[in-house]
């Protein structure tokens, strides 16, 4: 599929108007909700092309990346300059200048993000009044800013729509704070890695499908390079990822009646501490604290797949050590299930489910944890 239109076949209505574009809650909604849409794509789907002269899902996606950033330009130099004429841009050759064919899937997806949320920046900071300012795009008529975002949004919910995103109610009004299910981004009192404001604990998951060895592969990765006390990197994990179902079933058999909602996470891991230095046998004092940075290196790459994961202390540990032939000298430390994030409404979920997975996030103050030069005292105060 190409489209070199360039979405400026429609002239725009020329008429002065105090209220913001219709296109701006729809990039707002898109930009918050998309991304873990995309994210349920596979890298084999988003490669495939149709027929030798069609877009593939990265290459169409592609084509909304390079519009998003022409866009970006329009709406800049509109305000900088009177009714400037603009080139429009041939799609076609973008796409494969761009080689979005050979590209990551998941690069593409934080791409298509920081794009459009650069477009949405710049969209919030114009004045009220800039969008009746006009431009021409190609050998268009002359176009208001409110036309081009306007028509924008339309164009990017068409092409998500063709690659198989759903696009409903995105531009649905939501309280302060809120996003669409299942970001739900922390409300940091300062600036962090935007993995670490993403990452949270759900308890739904897609059922019915199965996270791809590709990926387990890299959360594996990740959790390799975490840093460890004399570099022992005392972390084990086992894996259940359901290609051995007697395995699976027999750890959900471990969990505790209160965590039966991790039945549904098709992966499994249990992650385990070697108690002592291979170096010199003594005990290894941070075994369990180099652990959990491991495990953190874990759930922040799912949070960057588009998966989710949710640490568990609630099983059976001495059975989990029978079932599984874990040594004495190990530490059963976490249950983690994995998967890929609920898709339908929340609506859909237990009356209890849908209350934790619509709880607002909270932490204590900093100044409760952290103490300026010795203890009790509070740091930042």
């Amino acid at each position: 599929m190409s489209d070199t239109t360039d979405e400026t076949q429609e002239p725009a209505k020329k008429f002065l108007s105090y209220h913001a574009p219709r296109g701006l809650a729809l990039l707002r909604g898109a930009v918050s909700a998309v991304p873990a849409r995309l994210n349920s794509i596979s890298e084999e789907q988003a490669g495939l092309k149709p027929a030798p002269d069609k877009w593939s899902k990265k290459e169409e996606l592609g084509h909304l990346i390079d519009s998003a950033f022409n866009n970006h330009r329009r709406i800049i130099r509109a305000q900088l300059e009177d009714s400037p004429a603009l080139p429009g841009y041939d799609g076609d050759g973008w796409v494969r200048l761009n080689d979005y064919q050979n590209r990551d899937w998941q690069e593409l997806i934080k791409l298509w993000r920081a794009s459009n949320r650069q477009l949405l920046a710049a969209s919030e900071a114009a004045p009220e009044d800039s969008w009746s300012r006009e431009c021409m795009i190609g050998d268009s008529e002359p176009l208001t800013l409110r036309f081009v975002l306007d028509d924008y949004a339309d164009h990017m919910l068409d092409h998500l729509r063709h690659i198989g995103v759903e696009t409903e109610n995105l531009s649905a009004p939501r309280s302060e704070g809120d996003s669409p299910y299942p970001e739900k981004p922390a409300p940091t009192g300062y600036s962090i890695n935007e993995l670490m404001r993403r990452r949270w604990s759900p308890r739904a998951f897609e059922e019915g499908r199965a996270v791809e060895r590709l990926k387990i592969m890299s959360l594996l990765e990740a959790a390799r390079w975490a840093p460890s006390c004399y570099n022992e990197q005392p972390w084990r994990y086992l894996v259940f990822d359901g290609t051995d179902e007697e395995a699976l079933l027999r750890a959900r058999a471990c969990l505790v009646e209160g965590n039966l909602w991790a039945h549904k996470a098709p992966l499994l891991m249990l992650s385990v501490a070697r108690r002592t230095f291979t170096h010199n046998g003594k005990p290894n004092r941070t075994t369990r604290h180099d652990v959990g940075l491991a495990s953190e290196n874990l759930v922040l790459q799912a949070v960057d797949m588009g998966l989710v994961a949710h640490q568990m202390a609630g099983f059976d540990v001495e059975r989990a050590r029978h079932e599984f032939s874990i040594p004495e000298g190990y530490m059963i430390l976490a249950m983690i299930a994995i998967g890929y994030p609920h898709r339908g409404s929340v609506e859909n979920l237990t009356e209890s489910l849908r209350a934790k997975e619509t709880a607002r996030r909270s932490r204590k103050a900093i100044s409760e944890f952290a103490f300026a030069g010795r203890w009790g005292v509070p740091y930042g105060e």
